[in-house]
């Protein structure tokens, strides 16, 4: 006798009930298009003046719409390697064809023109360009025309805009004879491989920012102006010289990494200067006041440069204006950094860029910040900075210097070339006495160095441009 087993019952699979697509809500009213056409002429003046174009297709309502609002046309902008739409009766492709495209963009527009940028024209299409936009208030221009032989020389009806806030120039000139009052409300000036007239920047009352940029050797820039607040000076391997001369109001003086290598830099009257760098260590020579320090021997592969001060009594001997300094340190060079650092005895912030290449450790004075004694700015030093961090023997010198000496140091950001471990950590802080600090309130941070790090964003634009 057997049982047998009783066969499960087999239960049949509810089916997944199928969604019903849901239609979609009837369309409402295009409440953007009743907007006032004040509000959509600012919305389109953020778009890209193809993306403004683009919207006249919308609907009748947008068909001319683009053409009041305020216009910023980038010629950059409009491709040339891209081909243009072909027809029965033009199948080849034009010359230029999209410099007649920004004509036709250009002179369609009737609104006011916010930004206009021009690359690589003639000098006849710059004047037809930069006329129509001073008669219909351009605010910000930005002229390249270094691709031609010779130079631009900027049209005379361009000096005497009174809309003009913004100027960007490469490869232009100014006339020999300047009226006496040009760019009425002119606020920032670019100047690329630009000479700069003597008789400019006392003329321009109301500019407050100057970039200026070269490549080629030239006379001394001199710098006079009653209302700059703010001067940006990069030279790429050339010598010359900068001489601030009258300068009351200038509050920020930016200099390129290797500016100081190359260029002469005199500081003669600027009492409101608050920020200053980079200052290069292997610097041709600084005057600050009435404290020059020149290098008399340019280095060699054996011997260090030599530096020597020299402090004639004047009024301006330190800049005791100076808060915040940026340096770019290489230890081969590094016996002119205590000296440079006497010039400014109520520094506050210092920010230190180390060179890429080797610490060239073998080179260095070891003895150098021991020999310093107490200097003036310890008593009011808050912060310290330094990128590229990689802890070799001038660092960990100059760091245990500000540490054991710095009476109201709060804090020292170490942004680091290399991976951050934790013996890492211990080892710097052995080395640099930590714990003999004389602030008992600072702290030490490290980070991994990225390429244009928050900690020293105030000088990304001279190292990343």
């Amino acid at each position: 006798m057997y049982f047998r087993k009783k066969r499960k019952r087999e239960t049949k699979a509810t089916p997944t009930p199928v969604p019903v697509p849901v239609p979609p809500p009837p369309a409402g009213p295009d409440l953007i298009s009743q907007l006032p056409d004040s509000i959509l002429h600012s919305i389109l003046s953020l778009l890209p003046i193809k993306d403004a174009v683009r919207t006249s297709a919308l609907s009748s309502r947008w068909r001319h719409l683009w053409k009041a609002a305020p216009l910023r046309l980038d010629s950059s902008s409009f491709d040339p390697n891209v081909q243009p739409p072909l027809n029965l009766f033009h199948v080849i492709r034009p010359p230029y064809w999209s410099w007649e495209a920004i004509f036709r963009v250009f002179h369609s527009h009737h609104g006011p023109i916010q930004s206009l940028s021009l690359t690589l024209f003639t000098p006849s299409e710059m004047d037809r360009f930069v006329e129509s936009a001073v008669q219909r208030g351009i605010r910000q221009l930005n002229l390249v025309a270094s691709y031609y032989e010779g130079t631009y020389e900027l049209p005379a009806f361009l000096l005497l805009c009174n809309s003009l806030h913004q100027l960007s120039l490469r490869g232009c000139a100014f006339p020999q004879a300047l009226p006496l009052s040009i760019f009425p409300n002119l606020t920032e000036l670019r100047l690329n491989s630009v000479p700069l007239p003597n008789d400019l920047l006392p003329n321009c009352a109301s500019l407050q920012t100057l970039l200026l940029a070269t490549s080629s050797e030239g006379p001394p820039v001199s710098i006079s102006s009653p209302s700059l607040r703010k001067l940006v000076f990069d030279v790429d391997s050339s010598r010359t010289e900068l001489i601030i001369e009258y300068a009351p109001n200038l509050e920020s003086l930016m200099l390129g990494e290797e500016t100081t290598c190359f260029c002469k830099l005199k500081v003669l009257d600027a009492p409101k200067l608050q920020l200053l760098g980079f200052i290069h260590a292997n610097f041709r020579a600084v005057q600050l006041g009435g404290t020059l320090i020149e290098q008399l021997e340019e280095p060699t592969l054996i011997l260090p440069p030599i530096f020597k001060v020299n402090a004639t009594p004047c009024r301006t001997n330190t800049l005791f204006s100076v808060k915040t300094l940026a340096i770019e340190m290489e230890c081969y060079f590094e016996k002119a950094i205590p000296d440079l650092l006497r010039c400014f005895p109520c520094l506050e912030n210092l920010d230190i860029l180390k060179y890429e290449g080797n610490g060239d450790e073998h080179y260095l004075d070891k003895g150098i910040w021991e020999e310093q004694g107490s200097l003036s700015l310890l008593n009011h030093l808050k912060t310290v900075t330094v990128k590229r961090f990689c802890g070799d023997q001038c660092d960990v010198e100059l760091l245990r210097y500000l540490v054991v000496h710095g009476k109201v140091l709060h804090n020292i950001t170490l942004l680091c070339s290399r991976h951050i471990s934790k013996k890492f950590v211990e080892t710097k802080k052995r080395q640099i006495c930590f714990e003999k600090r004389a602030s008992s309130d600072l702290a030490l941070v490290f980070f991994r160095d990225a390429k244009r790090n928050v900690h020293f964003s105030l000088w990304n634009d001279l190292i990343y441009y």
